[in-house]
């Protein structure tokens, strides 16, 4: 299905036919401000007209009319006007694990884990033109399932065509930081004192700050809010009630939650549903 929300000119996408991506299209985003978040899927920008900050990480840079951000799974992210200018963009939210797939398909190898890319934007006008093209087809109720999952896997076959796969991580001294993670993943909705996240990891509170945010580009709280953010986008796609996501995610009430959900995503909880 798709929605459009003409006050600030924007359009969301999403099939359930296709549940391996969704879409959205911005055609003037001076209005939208975006706090530090991350996604679980892979996240694919073209930006098709005007400039806006963009920041991945430790990487930041001004991104232009023709550029391409590339955002792997967990990294805090967020681009945002500049001087409140127009600026138009599409994004493509990718399932990991269809992404790995295709990549293996790629390579020719059998190894169909997702490998994360280690270039966080790049200048490609034909990229660009490629994005706005596929969400055309992928908008189009006329198109079937077929076409449109082809369409995607050729988009994505040329951007991993202009990228270098970053080479799968090992281990390294952030495994208990990596732990906390885990922690707070299964008990995303629960009320996480620091002092039970160093429990968890036997750290001390100011290492574990320092540590986790290194790893992962914000605080453990940060990070929490974002998982509870993930989950609620999964319920809303489902079609929950609001007020049921904002209770299920531990938000103290739903204006809270509705506060939150809009800093972190640029749309309101019923926008990004319906």
């Amino acid at each position: 299905m798709s929605r459009s929300d003409t006050s600030v000119h924007q359009r969301f996408w999403r099939d359930a036919a296709l549940p391996f991506i969704e879409a959205r299209r911005v055609a003037d985003g001076r209005r939208l401000h975006y706090g530090r978040h991350w996604h679980e899927t892979h996240s694919i920008g073209v930006i098709t007209g005007g400039r806006s900050t963009y920041v991945n990480g430790a990487h930041e840079e001004i991104v232009e009319a023709g550029a391409v951000v590339v955002i792997n799974p967990g990294a805090v992210h967020g681009c945002n006007p500049v001087d409140d200018a127009p600026w138009s963009y599409v994004m493509f939210y990718v399932d990991p694990a269809w992404l790995g797939r295709v990549q293996a398909r790629l390579r020719g190898d059998a190894d169909t884990a997702f490998r994360p890319y280690d270039v966080p934007a790049l200048r490609a006008p034909d990229l660009v033109d490629a994005g706005v093209r596929l969400f055309a087809v992928l908008a189009d109720a006329g198109r079937d399932a077929g076409t449109r999952t082809a369409a995607a896997a050729d988009f994505v076959a040329r951007l991993h065509g202009a990228l270098s796969p970053a080479a799968p991580a090992g281990d390294s001294a952030a495994a208990r930081v990596e732990q906390v993670a885990r922690y707070i993943d299964a008990h995303f909705a629960d009320p996480l004192p620091l002092r039970e996240l160093c429990d968890a990891a036997h750290l001390s509170g100011s290492y574990l700050i320092r540590a986790f945010k290194k790893r992962y580009g914000v605080a453990p709280h940060e990070y929490q809010t974002n998982r509870r953010i993930q989950y609620a986008r999964a319920r809303l796609r489902a079609g929950a009630p609001i007020a049921q996501v904002a209770l299920d995610t531990g938000f103290a009430d739903q204006a809270h939650f509705q506060r939150v959900f809009k800093r972190m995503t640029a749309a309101t909880p019923g926008q990004y549903r319906d």
